[in-house]
Parts: structure tokens; sequence; C-alpha cells
């Protein structure tokens, strides 16, 4: 897993080049797997006393479009991660107005104050999790938390950034959302973007800073233990998440791997891929697809990711440390070792 590395600087300007953007691309089949870098957490500051998430795409759709740039003025102070601090080109203004008249961005805008009326849930359980992880790192954690229309930014549908949360509630509308179907989305993939998923995005964009990139040959082993990391952490900060949600799988294949995990871990060991590094069994036991191939169709993909997470809450169980010093273990084995991890039999 690499590192993801957003800077708001850089934000900023994807933000104004996307809103000259109309095309869509297809998202690709993996569940992050291969992100790119967030930047350090930076912020140890004391929490905003009244925590609550700004709305930059009612902001923006909402604007008189005849008199934009003046009403573009008018948000910037609230709005400056999106909007940045220096002059409005013509450019930029004419970039942002056909964002907004965009007529799939349009149907995105309506479909999400149908589905989002309010964002008083969401604020509760967000401002809960960040309370959590200050509880659990001893850094008081309140990031500046934003949502908006991204344009269907399948890659990064949570941006996280120094003291910056951003959400991009169009991939969140429901994997019945036509444009998803529209737009070809398997439903493997497509039954992520929910809702429920929000707040795991969320928690997993704050956990990938504390994760160290692997050094040396990177191993399937390698893979499941960071992944058990990012679902552990998620947990932790945010207990209520359902474990269904946090995996990215239906109740039913949650199921399928609770019953099988001995199957799925005595194949592994068999065919000894635990420390292998070919592609093959990546591709296996981690990459998103509509089940683990050499297993039933009622297999979930990235069971491999599953299991990586039994693997770290048997750790956790067994040794007292600190999330954040389990995190920043570099050597997978010593976690799996120490965590005397014994697959269930059913």
């Amino acid at each position: 897993m690499t590192k993801r590395n957003f800077s708001l600087p850089a934000f900023i300007a994807f933000v104004l080049l996307l809103a000259g953007c109309t095309g869509r691309n297809q998202p690709e089949s993996s569940d992050r797997d291969d992100t790119s870098g967030v930047a350090e957490l930076s912020a140890k500051r004391t929490p905003e006393a009244s925590f609550h998430i700004k709305r930059y795409e009612k902001a923006l759709f909402e604007l008189d479009k005849a008199n934009l740039k003046a009403e573009l003025e008018a948000i910037r102070p609230g709005f400056s991660v999106f909007l940045g601090k220096g002059n409005f080109s013509q450019d930029d203004i004419s970039q942002i107005s056909s964002f907004i008249a965009d007529e799939n961005n349009n149907a995105a805008f309506a479909e999400v104050l149908k589905r989002f009326p309010d964002l008083k849930e969401l604020n509760t359980r967000l401002k809960k999790a960040y309370e959590n992880y200050a509880r659990e790192t001893g850094v008081q954690f309140s990031p500046n938390t934003y949502t908006y229309i991204s344009g269907y930014d399948f890659q990064y549908p949570i941006k996280y950034a120094d003291t910056v949360m951003i959400i991009a509630l169009d991939m969140y509308l429901g994997s019945d959302f036509e444009m998803y179907k529209k737009m070809g989305i398997p439903n493997y993939i497509s039954s992520r973007y929910t809702p429920a998923h929000i707040i795991p995005d969320c928690m997993k964009e704050i956990a990938y800073p504390h994760i160290p990139e692997k050094k040396g040959p990177y191993t399937l082993l390698d893979a499941m233990i960071e992944q058990g990391k990012l679902y552990h952490f998620v947990k932790k900060l945010a207990p209520d998440v359902p474990d269904h949600i946090v995996a990215g799988f239906s109740k039913e294949q949650l199921k399928w791997c609770s019953d099988n995990e001995s199957n799925l871990w005595q194949f592994i060991i068999e065919n000894e891929l635990l420390y292998s590094t070919d592609s093959k069994p990546m591709s296996m036991f981690m990459v998103d697809g509509p089940f683990t191939s050499s297993f039933s169709q009622d297999s979930p993909s990235r069971t491999g990711a599953w299991l990586g997470w039994q693997i770290v809450n048997a750790y956790m169980k067994k040794n007292s440390t600190p999330l954040l010093q389990m995190t920043g273990i570099e050597n997978s084995r010593e976690i799996l070792e120490k965590s005397g991890y014994k697959p269930r039999k059913k």
C-alpha cells in the first residue's frame, strides 16, 4: 500500500479543473489497495466547540447563476478549501458555471438533497468518531469537514489532508442510483456507494498515514495485515458500524467468511501463499471482484483482507498495544506470530 498525499492547494486546483469537466470515468475494480498517499496528520489543536459539517454542494448549486462571480466571492470565506483565496479568473468562472449547469451534476445534487436532507446523524457520528480518535491517541482532533458534489470521483470519494476532511456525497447515493447503473458500475462495487459507508471510509482515510509503507518484497501477508489494520482502526473509532459494512460485504458474504474461515486459511497455508510475492494470490485474495476464485460464487472478493482483520483482532486481544503503535508495526509476520491466530472451525 502506498501512502496518500493530498495537499490543500492541489485540491483547490483539482476542484477548479473538475468544474470544467463533464466526462465520467468508470472506477477500477479494486478496494483502494492501490492508494496514493495522504499528508501526515499535522494538527494538534483544540477541537471546535460545536462541530459542524459544512455543505459546499448546497452553497454552490443554490447560487444565483446570473451573478455568479459576486455570489462566489460571498461564499469564498467559508469554502476557501474549494475556491482558494486569490482572484477568480474569467476561466475559473466559466468552468464553475459549466460544472453547476451540467445535467448529471444537477441530477446528483437533486438526489443528494433527497437522500441527505440534513446531515444531523452524520454530524453526530463523525463528531463521536473524532472524539474516539482523540481518546485513543491523546491528540485533540476535529478536522474541518465538508461535503460536496465531486462529479463522480470514484477514485477518491473521501479526501483527508492536514486538518480537512472532504466527503463526495454523490458517491454515496445508494447502489440503486440510476447514474451508477448507466455507467455500468458492477453491483459488487456500487453496493458500497451508500450512506452507511461514509463513516468507515472517512476512518480509513484517517488511518492511512499511520500505516507505514512496506519496504522490500511485498507479500500476501503484508497486504492482508495492512487491510486488517484499517478495519480494526475503523471499529475502534466507530464501533457502531456493522462488521459487514466495514469489510464492504453484504451480511450474507460476511457469514460466508465466518463459516469458511478455516477453509480459507488452510488453502493459503497448504498452497504456500502467505509469504508469496506473486501477483496471482494477491489477485485472488485482495483484489475486488464478484467473488474469490477457487471458492464458491457465494464468497465475496477480498477475503484476504477479512482474514487479515481476524489476525489483527487476535493480536490486539492478546497484546496490550496502543492503537497507533499497532498500526505502526512494519513487520506483518510479527503481528501474525504474536496474535496466536487460529481460525475458527465450523
